[in-house]
């Protein structure tokens, strides 16, 4: 049986935005001009594809994937403005988005989470990595720092 056969298609949307909740939330931490924001999310996206080829992928990444390359599932998410409501909206669908996977695919549960962290991690490092000249160099923010203290909390995992 397929993942998502577990999931009706609304609950697939919400638990395929995943990744790329956890890439908003961190975008959202510090806001930059657009084309840091394209690239941030596009690092979120690269961490989807790249787990899905991985040999021992986990399932849910390898048909989270399919779907996008299928174009099942949606990359846009809404406003990436930074703004406490649009980080709390963030927060709200990536919790539902945690909970249906915990209810119905509850094997998978703890390891989505943890590469949903190595996700937003990725995103911390891009955004660090293209950040312009004088805006701390390849260092992530503090404010970025702090949202993925948030989103390991949440997640239920270690940080490093």
């Amino acid at each position: 049986m397929a993942v998502r056969e577990a999931f009706t298609t609304e609950e697939w949307q919400a638990v395929g935005a995943a990744p790329f909740l956890v890439g908003l939330y961190v975008v959202g931490a510090s806001p930059r001009e657009p084309m840091a924001v394209v690239t941030e999310m596009l690092a979120a996206e690269k961490a989807v594809t790249l787990e899905a080829h991985q040999p021992d992928a986990l399932p849910i990444v390898k048909e989270i994937d399919a779907d996008l390359v299928a174009e099942v599932l949606t990359r846009d998410l809404g406003v990436i403005d930074g703004a406490a409501d649009e980080q709390a909206r963030v927060l709200g669908e990536l919790a539902r988005a945690l909970a249906l996977v915990e209810a119905q695919a509850p094997t998978m549960d703890s390891a989505f989470r943890a590469w949903l962290f190595r996700v937003a991690e990725h995103v911390a490092r891009t955004g660090a990595e293209h950040a312009p000249p004088g805006a701390g160099g390849r260092r992530v923010s503090g404010a970025v720092t702090a949202a993925l203290d948030t989103l390991a909390a949440m997640l239920g995992v270690p940080r490093r």
